[in-house]
């Protein structure tokens, strides 16, 4: 099956007598030979397509949050902001930015030239002007959930003028993100219309996804249910859950029903080296993004209780027997089996005192006693260059989106629980009648906290807990304190469970990270966010 790689060729062409800027797109095109052929403008909107993420961003993001610890500098100190040591002067902060307008800058490019090419097809036209848009609606709601209000630059401008910009209030930058994906979602095709040659192109479903989520984000909860319910009704494309929890993310099943928007990659000619910082040393690995003890603890047991819970069945001295089966989908743990690329199977023990792969700072050990199962292809050329898929949006959360915003509005019910949680559940493998019944007798309070533990587990490691715990407030309970490993009993504070970082979270600051100093040197109209 072929796949739509996406290149940046056409930049150099663009671009190519204009200075970089960080805030703010480049200044107008100076070859102004190049829109003039259809090829042109697809060119240059799939040069847009390589902005959406980069594969070490997204890797990362996860230990921003407490399901995760990076002990490493790439990502750009992900630690440091994970746990409170940083400020306006960070490259992290910078680094976002000057990416994200980046993209902006070149979605900019295309939507203010593509017009000027020549008889191209009206029906491409709008495609093409449709999948920029969703792109840089992409952009900017990035923007928003870390910074807050941004400038909202929707033309490209001179250099000059860059220096000048302000920020628009968070509102204003919500409401053009809405408006742009509606427009969108007008002039997009549904995913069954694209053939094999497209796959991985912005759809309707797409871009009715990414709607949902900013609803979900500003907790307009009747503006997620008309959202998911498109998908229901089809409208929005044909979707649904794979079978296979784990299977979901194998390179054998990439493009599966389930995916609404992934980044895309191939083999050889386009790949990642994300698996590299999260699988065990012994299979090649360095486990510099590891699943906190926190994580672990949030997965149920197989008959559906917390693991805290009276009856639950759950053993401390055999932590992970019965649990939900996406943890051993996820969380590579003390005597779990891995099978190699061969087809052989070894046990990886991370235990203290085990040697390599055990618990431990150093290069080949994993500071939490976890590694990560989730992502891995045994297809990756050194098991390090993947060509896998790295999914953005998926049919999964559209079900955890929907289940939420019932109950928000005091409407879950049988029939909810049965479309949403119950079908994840079944999906995942859970088979105990008291994992997948109803519970008649909860509340709104009871639910809620087991659709967010539902949302925790089931989106693990895919980089959104970090905006759940914010958009939930409730970072500075989660995300203050010790963030822990594996029970050693090598000592007796926390219940001998390993302390391995500190976090700190201020509620009266850490809500919106500081606009970048670098930034703000360039252009002194740019404010900064309360506290910093």
């Amino acid at each position: 099956m072929k796949k739509l790689i996406f290149y940046a060729i056409v930049l150099g062409v663009v671009t190519q007598s204009c200075k970089r800027l960080d805030l703010a797109p480049l200044d107008r095109a100076s070859d102004l030979t190049f829109w003039n052929t259809q090829a042109d403008a697809v060119n240059a909107v799939n040069a847009c397509y390589g902005d959406l993420y980069d594969a070490e961003t997204w890797a990362f993001s996860e230990s921003l949050s407490d399901n995760a610890y990076t002990r490493s500098g790439n990502g750009n100190l992900v630690r440091d902001v994970g746990n409170g040591n940083y400020d306006a002067a960070h490259p992290l902060m910078q680094q976002v930015w000057a990416q994200r307008y980046a993209g902006i800058r070149r979605c900019n490019t295309v939507l203010d030239n593509i017009d000027r090419v020549p008889d191209l097809d009206e029906g491409l036209l709008k495609r093409l002007k449709a999948e920029t848009r969703f792109i840089r609606a992409f952009h900017y709601f990035t923007l928003m959930n870390h910074f807050g209000g941004v400038p909202l630059v929707e033309h490209e401008i001179s250099i000059e003028e860059s220096r000048n910009v302000q920020r628009a209030d968070r509102q204003a930058v919500a409401d053009f993100v809405r408006s742009e994906l509606e427009l969108a979602y007008a002039d997009l095709p549904v995913n069954t219309e694209y053939g094999s040659a497209d796959l991985g192109r912005i759809t309707k479903g797409a871009a009715m996804g990414l709607l949902a989520r900013t609803h979900l984000y500003d907790a307009n909860w009747q503006g997620v249910i008309d959202a998911a319910e498109r998908f229901f009704a089809n409208e929005a494309g044909s979707y649904g859950l794979f079978p296979s929890y784990a299977g979901l993310f194998k390179p054998e099943n990439e493009n599966n029903q389930e995916v609404i928007l992934d980044v895309q990659y191939m083999p050889i000619r386009r790949t990642h080296g994300i698996q590299y910082f999260m699988i065990p040393p012994t299979e090649g690995g360095y486990a510099a993004i590891s699943p906190s003890q926190e994580l672990v603890d949030s997965y149920l047991m197989e008959n559906g209780a917390p693991i805290g819970q009276a009856g639950s069945g759950y053993d401390e001295s055999n932590p992970y027997a019965g649990r939900d089966p996406r943890l051993a989908a996820t969380v590579v743990y003390d005597n779990a089996p891995w099978t190699r690329p061969d087809g052989s199977t070894v046990t990886i023990r991370t235990a203290p005192g085990n040697g390599e792969n055990s618990l431990g700072f150093s290069s080949n050990t994993t500071p939490t006693g976890y590694y990560v199962a989730k992502f891995f292809d045994p297809e990756a050329q050194n098991l390090v260059n993947s060509g896998l898929n790295l999914i953005l949006l998926r049919y999964a959360d559209i079900l955890l989106m929907y289940a939420e915003a019932k109950n928000e509005l005091g409407q879950f019910d049988e029939a909810v629980w049965n479309r949403t949680i119950a079908a994840l559940r079944q999906r995942a493998g859970f088979t105990h009648p008291d994992a997948l019944a109803f519970d008649a007798q909860g509340t709104q309070d009871t639910w809620r906290d087991m659709i967010r533990r539902e949302r925790r587990v089931e989106l693990a490691m895919e980089g959104l807990r970090i905006a759940d715990i914010r958009r939930w407030r409730i970072a500075e309970n989660v995300l203050n304190g010790w963030l822990h490993g594996m029970k050693t009993d090598r000592s007796s504070a926390d219940g001998g469970y390993e302390r391995v970082d500190l976090r700190t979270f201020d509620a009266e600051k850490h809500y919106l990270w500081p606009i970048p100093l670098s930034e703000r040197d360039r252009n002194p109209n740019l404010d900064t966010n309360p506290g910093w």
